[in-house]
């Protein structure tokens, strides 16, 4: 995996503008009602902040599973074992959602929503407390 993460320069205007994008992201999450609409977009506020995180240290990847795999390797102590299997199931989800027209249902939400938004916190906190 470490293969497809590449060095690039810190660039920490790039990664305030995907943290903001994120901000701006979860806000609009309050006004979607589709279940399947708001997974995808708690996948994205999360992928934005990670790529965030990864621009502030001078990293850059294409592969939505390296992104997990710096997180996991570079700022794993505020989460758990658990946490990262969600954000794989996530990942995975939402690229059902987008390439193979999955729907998902109200009680996938209601059981991972919360579990979600703590993993978002996180992310906000590791990002604030690098360049912001």
């Amino acid at each position: 995996m470490k293969e497809e993460i590449f060095r690039i320069s810190k660039n920490i205007v790039r990664a305030k503008a995907l943290r903001d994008m994120a901000s701006e992201r979860l806000k609009d999450i309050k006004n979607e009602e589709k279940p399947y609409k708001i997974v995808e977009q708690y996948y994205e506020v999360i992928k934005e902040l990670i790529t965030a995180i990864m621009y502030s240290e001078g990293f850059k990847t294409l592969s939505h599973i390296a992104l997990i795999e710096y997180l996991k390797e570079n700022h794993s102590k505020p989460f758990n074992g658990e946490e990262f299997i969600t954000l794989d199931e996530i990942r995975r989800l939402r690229n059902d959602i987008l390439y193979y027209g999955k729907k998902v249902d109200d009680i996938y939400l209601k059981n991972k929503e919360e579990k979600l938004k703590a993993i978002i916190n996180k992310l906000f906190e590791i990002s604030d407390s690098i360049a912001f």
